[in-house]
């Protein structure tokens, strides 16, 4: 492809190009990934992205379909009725990632490389054409890239304290963005309001983080507002930490926020299948059970009352520190 445009950024230790016929696209890119961006755009990745605007879906007629479903980050305005389909070329090699918003992802099984395909069609009445936009595939195709690379995705959110990761679980609504981004304010590190990344090295599990504005509900709105928590806390580099322990949320809303451990400690597998954001899209099952195992032997599931806002400290954290 003629690419004119392009950049890199890095997450949880990956290095991904991404590159466009389309300046849109690549600003688009830039605002989003602003806290992983590399300086040097010119270097070698791991990873390389086209971006490419396409009439037709790039989808062979002899592709099998392997999987279809709803995909946290998918469509617009957050609507869970959407479809996600996976198909696999007849040689296994590729696959094929076909979103009801007209766009595509194609990924090589073969070689670090994905295609991010754009469908492009005539707006009703009249002759103009419209585009796919790439903020709607963005969570999916860093997901799917992560995969690649043995870095698995958690629809969770976390914070950094005293050098160690935090991981928040619960349903949307539960008030992931909300605890990580208050306990921000009161001096934890931002690790993300949404999606984290899970992965091992050597011995250690690790959290990277995805450094996107979190989206949180300000004062009396009634639609949520994006604001820049990692710029706002100081947060730089971020870096991947050691997980130190995931907890699932509960709204209480009165009194303390209180840190207890789960009662039922098998439930910790069950927590990180849910959080993991439908692993049957690309995992290797093999690779993502036995990174479980590793968190099942060595780390604790506790629930997380969250109580009174106004009553929040900072230091409920160090009940997760043992």
């Amino acid at each position: 492809m003629s690419a004119n445009y392009a950049l890199i950024v890095e997450v949880a230790g990956v290095s991904i190009r991404f590159q466009s016929e389309m300046e849109v696209d690549i600003c688009h890119l830039s605002t989003l990934f602003k806290h992983h961006l590399v300086a040097n755009d010119a270097t070698a990745a791991d990873h390389v992205v086209d971006i490419v605007t396409i009439e037709r879906s790039p989808v062979p007629e002899d592709a099998t379909l392997a999987w279809k479903g709803y995909y946290h980050g998918v469509g617009y305005d957050g609507k869970h009725e959407n479809t996600l389909k996976k198909y696999v070329s007849q040689d296994k090699r590729y696959e094929y990632f076909d979103t009801p918003d007209g766009g595509c992802i194609t990924i090589d099984r073969e070689s670090p490389h994905t295609v991010c395909s754009l469908m492009s069609w005539k707006k009703l009445f009249s002759k103009k054409k419209e585009r796919a936009n790439i903020g709607s595939l963005v969570i999916l195709l860093i997901h799917i890239i992560m995969a690649r690379h043995n870095r698995y995705t958690l629809h969770a959110s976390a914070v950094a304290w005293k050098g160690a990761a935090i991981v928040f679980t619960g349903r949307s609504g539960q008030g992931k963005s909300t605890l990580c981004t208050d306990l921000t304010k009161l001096g934890a590190g931002f690790m993300g309001d949404d999606i984290v990344f899970v992965y091992q090295e050597a011995s250690r599990i690790m959290i990277a983080p995805l450094l996107f504005d979190a989206k949180l509900y300000i004062d009396s709105q009634k639609e949520k507002t994006f604001v820049d928590m990692a710029a706002q806390s100081g947060c730089e580099a971020g870096a991947a930490l050691p997980l130190q322990a995931v907890a699932e949320i509960t709204q209480t809303r009165q009194g303390l926020s209180a840190v207890r451990q789960a009662a039922d400690e098998h439930r910790l597998f069950d927590v990180l299948l849910e959080a993991a954001n439908n692993i049957a899209l690309q995992y290797d099952s093999a690779e993502w059970l036995s990174l479980c195992a590793n968190i099942l032997e060595h780390k604790k599931l506790y629930n997380f009352s969250f109580g009174d806002r106004r009553l929040l400290n900072v230091n409920v954290l160090d009940d997760f520190i043992q």
